[in-house]
């Protein structure tokens, strides 16, 4: 089983014992929008990696947003001097609605004190 999933199953059993990461604020640029909506529950910390815990709720299909298929990709990113940088980047399938988790960076210094930006858009055809 590959380390992530292993990861993703332990944060899934043991989410309750994560620290709050220290994110000043999380906002969610969803170009989504009219297919979905993404409230964030919690945000914790587990082995230095940053997660915001959702909930996702599908209006619609994302294809009927443009979308060509139910992957979305999702990039984590703050302000640093005047310019936005790209803290992590992922996929996401929305297909159903329920909780999801973005992994937000691998060190949670670079998000302490900072606002964090989540873009969602649809994944680029493969």
């Amino acid at each position: 089983m590959p380390k992530w999933i292993q990861l993703l199953l332990l944060l899934g059993t043991f989410g309750s014992l994560a620290l709050n990461a220290r994110a000043e604020h999380i906002t969610f640029h969803n170009e989504l929008a009219a297919c979905v909506t993404i409230k964030t529950i919690t945000t914790a910390t587990a082995s230095n990696v940053v997660l915001a815990n959702t909930n996702i709720q599908l209006r619609k299909s994302i294809g009927e947003c443009g979308c060509l298929s139910a992957l979305a990709v999702y990039i984590s990113s703050v302000g640093r001097g005047g310019v936005q940088q790209i803290l992590q980047e992922g996929l996401i399938r929305l297909d159903r609605d329920g909780e999801k988790t973005f992994v937000l960076a691998t060190e949670p210094r670079l998000i302490e004190k900072k606002a964090v930006q989540v873009r969602l858009f649809c994944a680029p055809p493969l």
